[in-house]
């Protein structure tokens, strides 16, 4: 039994229990019985759970997974929106089916809300805020945001993290790990998804949004980026107030972007608003490297004729300046049909495959635009297509940055509002402005001569670094300290399957090893008898019966003969 599956016992089988329970009756029991988890849930438990898999069958996985999810709390919810970002590894059934996942839990106790406020602060809510109200504005996994007001009288949120939910993920990411090993195990084909990559990406992903601190940083970059832009307001950060668990910010008051009536009636022209959104967007990513990584609705308000506010900035994107490079000229190339300088860019984008077959991928690529330039517009989705193309990616194994995808996933969430706002709203025209003046700066004097002085500098220290490297390698060669290292590669389970066929082959012998000696005491009729027979012998038998069979349920529970 590994240290894991007795830290599982010990601590939290309870919980692993319930996440049973719950798969189970999604109709979720043949993978279940596949990865030897029946055996943690009672035999009525089981015949009910068949009897739900059969029931569940009228639902697509998708949404069954979906389903489960939602009833299995906010690590799982949390979990899925990160897999939502992931079209590279999963099918599109199962993005928008994430997608769907909504991060609204019941709020905590307002006492709670207090202690953890003291507890960051070390002093009491009277001494830091002049009131704060009881019932929470909003509610999610991780925390929840309350209105209040500092002791200056400003108005202001505050978003408190629940208490003990970073225990409560720890636990849910040791069984995710558990089970993705289990899956691993039990389930090869599952391998090409990567669930213990999954899971540790996720694991990463979550500590981060945690710590408040880097949420409040990230928020003070885009008020800083969006300083010059009155169009775009993002909420001051009161730094006092905020700590690792706790975040301290303007209060923002305004109508929710999607709530189309109640914007009209305030008479907001909905186009207008698109087009800022759709700006301010591609204005964070082709400008700055930085952009909001998670556009639903809930983040984004409207405050005044042509003003928008974005909140919650827990998940956000960064992109290098060849990163931004790439993505002008995809739009450029969209908006201007040049098959050939897309496929250029998709091409270098990637980590390609030394034996990608470039041919049959272009080929591929180019009939995949054909068919989206052959639609009339309000067929077409800027979204889908990079989606599609990610999914072509996948199956030559081009591994695509994961920046890349969660912009994907935003320009997807962008172009749901933007036809929501105004149905003729076109991402890719939005775009043009912002791509065309990258690529106007890249080719202009000042990146010019930067890039001359990169290059040069980058040769500097090459030329510096490499007389000093040679006589080490020489050094080495000359003291017989020169090795080479030979790593291989997915012999893993080739290995485990061969230590478990010679740990069979010894047990098989020492059972065949007792038959031959008991037969032979026997044989010879000396020793203590027992029913007129030689008791050793009978021992032996019974020894050798009971490991014999011990073997065949081992083998033929394995499924392998």
């Amino acid at each position: 039994m590994t240290f894991l599956r007795i830290h599982l016992a010990y601590k939290n089988i309870q919980r692993l229990r319930q996440i049973i329970t719950i798969l189970i009756k999604h109709g979720f029991y043949p993978i279940i019985e596949r990865i030897h988890l029946t055996k943690l849930i009672s035999i009525p438990q089981r015949i009910v759970g068949k009897k739900a898999t059969i029931e569940q069958e009228a639902l697509s996985l998708a949404v069954r997974t979906r389903l489960a999810f939602e009833e299995l709390g906010p690590t799982f919810i949390k979990f899925g929106q990160i897999l939502s970002t992931r079209p590279d590894i999963l099918p599109e059934e199962f993005i928008k089916e994430f997608l769907k996942l909504q991060d609204e839990v019941p709020s905590f106790a307002f006492q709670d809300v207090v202690k953890v406020i003291e507890q960051e602060f070390k002093k009491s809510v009277k001494e830091l805020l002049r009131e704060i109200e009881e019932k929470p504005v909003a509610a999610a996994s991780i925390a929840q945001v309350h209105k209040a007001v500092t002791m200056d009288g400003k108005d202001v949120v505050i978003k408190v993290q629940r208490p003990d939910i970073e225990a409560i993920i720890d636990n849910d990411i040791s069984i995710l790990q558990y089970l993705a090993k289990l899956i691993v195990k039990y389930i090869p084909e599952s391998r090409s998804y990567d669930p213990m990559g999954m899971v540790e990406e996720f694991g990463g992903i979550i500590k981060k949004e945690m710590d408040f601190t880097l949420e409040a940083s990230y928020t003070e970059r885009f008020r800083k980026n969006h300083s010059d832009d009155p169009r775009v307001l993002i909420p001051a950060v009161y730094w006092n107030l905020t700590g690792k668990k706790a975040l301290t910010m303007e209060r923002i008051t305004g109508i929710k972007i999607d709530n189309i009536e109640k914007l009209r009636e305030s008479g907001i022209d909905t186009e207008k608003i698109s087009h800022i959104v759709a700006e301010v967007l591609f204005r964070q990513v082709f400008e700055f490297g930085v952009f909001h990584g998670d556009l639903h609705s809930g983040n984004i308000f409207v405050t005044g004729p042509e003003q928008i506010a974005f909140v919650d900035f827990g998940i956000v994107g960064r992109l290098d300046r060849e990163m931004q490079e790439n993505l002008a000229d995809i739009f450029v190339g969209l908006v201007s049909e040049d098959y050939e300088l897309l496929t250029r860019v998709y091409l270098r984008m990637g980590i390609l495959p030394e034996d990608i077959d470039e041919a049959t991928f272009k080929r591929e690529y180019q009939d995949m635009l054909f068919s989206y330039f052959g639609k009339p517009f309000k067929r077409t989705s800027v979204g889908e297509l990079l989606m599609s193309y990610i999914k072509l990616a996948s199956r030559y194994r081009i591994r695509m940055p994961r920046e890349l995808l969660l912009l994907d996933k935003c320009i997807l969430e962008l172009e749901g509002l933007g036809r929501l706002l105004h149905p003729d709203v076109n991402v890719l025209v939005e775009s043009q402005q912002f791509a065309r003046r990258l690529i106007a700066k890249r080719f202009g004097p000042a990146a010019m001569m930067k890039d001359a002085v990169d290059t040069v500098m980058e040769y500097r220290t090459f030329t510096k670094a490499l007389p000093v490297q040679i006589s080490q390698i020489l050094k080495k060669m000359m003291s017989d300290k020169f090795t080479i290292d030979f790593v291989h590669r997915g012999l893993e389970d080739l290995m485990g399957e061969m230590d478990r066929s010679s740990n069979r082959l010894t047990f098989a012998i020492i059972v065949a090893a007792l038959i031959i000696g008991s037969s032979l005491v026997i044989a010879f009729d000396s020793g203590p008898k027992l029913f007129g027979y030689p008791f050793l012998g009978i021992l032996g038998f019974v020894v050798a019966g009971v490991l014999g069979l011990w073997l065949a349920f081992l083998i033929l529970r394995s499924g392998k003969f």
